[in-house]
């Protein structure tokens, strides 16, 4: 059993949208994860242990960049080094398909995800100033795939 990643198809999308609904007060629902999944050049991927849905994340891979468009792990896993296992799968993911950089957004009023991601490597390269819906700003990060932690 153990942890593993696994990349599902948009049949999988009321999966993915519970999961999302655990992770965030503000959750995507089935037909937004259908939609999405539908278009080539998204990829949805699970986080299991022991076949347990722990995390999740939706990847837009176009022009040897992959862009993580959401990604959550459990309430009750975070802090745990399970977003980095979660991060390492999404490299890995990315490298089979060629891409060069990850790129994601974060909210600077979310100081567990940007500790996660600044400390996995990623380099904030951008702003969007009150781009969420709490007026908050997001930051751009970006990972080239030679300095991630393996």
């Amino acid at each position: 059993m153990g942890i593993k990643v696994q990349q599902v198809s948009h049949s999988q999308a009321a999966r993915l949208a519970k999961l999302h609904k655990s992770c965030f007060q503000q959750s995507w629902g089935i037909a937004e994860f259908s939609r999405l999944l539908e278009n080539q050049v998204v990829t949805g991927l699970m986080y299991l242990e022991d076949d347990r849905d722990i995390g999740l994340a939706l990847l837009q891979s176009i022009a040897f960049e992959t862009e993580i468009l959401t990604f959550g792990i459990i309430p009750s896993r975070r802090g745990r080094g399970f977003g980095y296992g979660l991060l390492g799968g999404i490299c890995d993911y990315a490298r089979t398909i060629d891409s060069k950089a990850i790129f994601l957004e974060v909210s600077n009023s979310n100081p567990a995800g940007i500790n996660l991601y600044t400390g996995y490597g990623f380099e904030q390269v951008g702003l969007r100033k009150k781009y969420y819906a709490d007026r908050s700003d997001a930051l751009i990060y970006r990972l080239p795939l030679t300095s991630a932690k393996l």
